[in-house]
């Protein structure tokens, strides 16, 4: 029997790890289109993933300095999330210039430009406006924010010290929402404003970001089925329990910004808890993992970048030309969703292959990078080469086995 190419398990789990990207972003358009109320979720989804994926990325390539692995991380994240983030803030700005929601836009300019949109609502006089364009980049500045802070924890902290300030982190969500509700109401925030701005803040979902970590890290990894197991019959006995006490609504019980039964303050870890389960499972070989790895569905997960922050812009220029049922399902719902769809995937994908992907060349150690070396690909090579392609074969099989990429999956 031929034995598993570790190589080839690890490109494996990052493929059905892209579907579940892809499932995420499905699911956020979804909700704005308005077929599936508890779509949104799709956003904390987005940030177990990401705890995930950066966990591995800061604690591979252990043979470098800190410095190093430092500048290859925030370049490496520059490149990828600038070109299409700070296009959109330019093509914004030029509009303002034109007229197109003038006021509106001048107000937020100053956020979208430093990452900060999340912090609008601490604003003096701060109210939602109509911009159909950006309002769902505050998740991004609060992924932005959270990887400075993953980046300072896993490369300032010891190893051992690291795992348990994650370990805390994602224990005690919670205890931080709870502390950041009460210095806004000291802070006299409306009582209404309250959940909405806990679920823009980096505080909410540092706890997301922490689940995910725990799927990466090899001290957990191989312990952690029965937690798994746990949190899906929790995530269900809550689901359970909500639909029986206030009747089978469309949302499931999961109403953006929880304003009901301090949902704010619980049903995020129980969410999260809930997503890591799928990351575990999704990041191991399996039927889930192969269901994920669906090429349309991996596909959708490669270009969700683009769709997540197109895909709003869609929805603005559209809603306007259709009819819309409370339910979400009527023939013209479900046409404009699908024109919706159709129309993001398009600009995502031009958008990947025409300004992202030149970009993204210039990466330098990414995860993908360090897994898409072909095996045979230096059989032509003469023995210096074959001698430097051996010492960075096992420089990889060395940060495989440190991010939790055990040799026998």
């Amino acid at each position: 029997m031929k034995p598993a190419d570790p190589q080839a398990a690890a490109r494996g789990q990052l493929t059905a790890l892209d579907g579940l990207r892809g499932v995420a972003v499905l699911c956020v358009i979804l909700y704005h289109t308005g077929q599936l109320r508890f779509g949104w979720l799709g956003v904390p989804l987005f940030f177990v993933l990401s705890g995930h994926f950066i966990t591995r990325t800061l604690h591979g390539r252990r043979e470098l300095t800190r410095g190093r692995r430092a500048r290859d991380f925030f370049r490496n994240r520059a490149l990828r999330l600038a070109p299409l983030y700070l296009g959109i803030c330019a093509a914004v700005t030029v509009l303002a210039a034109a007229g197109y929601h003038r006021r509106d836009i001048v107000d937020d300019l100053p956020y979208l430009w430093t990452w900060t949109f999340d912090l609008r609502t601490l604003g003096p006089g701060w109210a939602p406006n109509s911009v159909p364009i950006y309002d769902q980049f505050w998740s991004l500045c609060v992924e932005v924010q959270l990887y400075a802070l993953w980046a300072a924890l896993a490369l300032l902290l010891p190893r051992r010290w690291f795992v348990r300030v994650v370990v805390a982190l994602a224990v005690t969500g919670p205890l931080l929402r709870g502390l950041l509700y009460l210095l806004l109401e000291a802070g006299g925030e409306q009582a209404f404003l309250r959940p909405f701005t806990l679920a823009q803040s980096p505080v909410t979902y540092v706890e997301a970001f922490a689940v995910g970590a725990c799927t990466a890290l090899p001290e957990f990894r191989d312990r952690l089925a029965w937690a798994a197991r746990g949190a899906v019959v929790l995530c269900a006995a809550v689901t359970a329990a909500l639909a029986v006490g206030q009747g089978l609504r469309a949302d499931l019980g999961y109403p953006i910004t929880y304003p009901e039964l301090h949902g704010w303050l619980w049903q995020y870890t129980v969410v999260a808890l809930f997503f890591g389960a799928l990351v575990h499972w999704a990041s191991r070989s399996g039927a889930f993992a192969r269901l994920l790895s669906w090429r349309p569905l991996v596909r959708a997960g490669v270009i969700s970048y683009g769709m997540y922050a197109l895909h709003v812009a869609v929805l603005g220029q559209l809603s306007p030309h259709f009819t819309h049922a409370p339910s979400g399902w009527s023939g013209s719902d479900l046409g404009y969703a699908a024109l919706v769809l159709l129309i993001t995937l398009v600009t995502a994908e031009l958008s990947y292959r025409f300004l992202e992907t030149p970009f993204l060349r210039r990466k330098r150690g990414s995860l993908t990078q360090r897994l898409a070396v072909p095996d045979g690909a230096f059989e032509e090579a003469g023995p210096n080469q074959k001698r430097t392609h051996q010492k960075r074969t096992n420089r990889k099989q060395k940060d495989r086995e440190e991010i939790g990429v055990p040799a026998h999956e």
